[in-house]
């Protein structure tokens, strides 16, 4: 039997607003969480975004949290 992974999306709301249609598969919320965190720091870092946060949400329940950009970047 197959197992779907549930799908999560990762928004970018800074100046501008980008929405990710695709979304990724992750084995649960906790994954999703570390992979936006890692997320936000690159942006932070290599687009030197400060301002903005990376809104995750899920396929069934919508929203599940925001991890922040500002105070990732070293």
């Amino acid at each position: 039997m197959v197992v779907a992974l549930p799908r999560f999306y990762f928004h970018i709301v800074a100046d501008t607003t980008f929405l990710d249609e695709e979304g990724t598969s992750f084995a649960d919320g906790k994954a999703a969480l570390l992979h936006a965190k890692r997320l936000a720091a690159e942006l932070a870092q290599g687009l030197k975004l400060q301002d903005g946060t990376i809104v995750v949400e899920d396929e069934d329940s919508g929203e599940l949290f925001e991890v922040p950009l500002s105070g990732l970047s070293s």
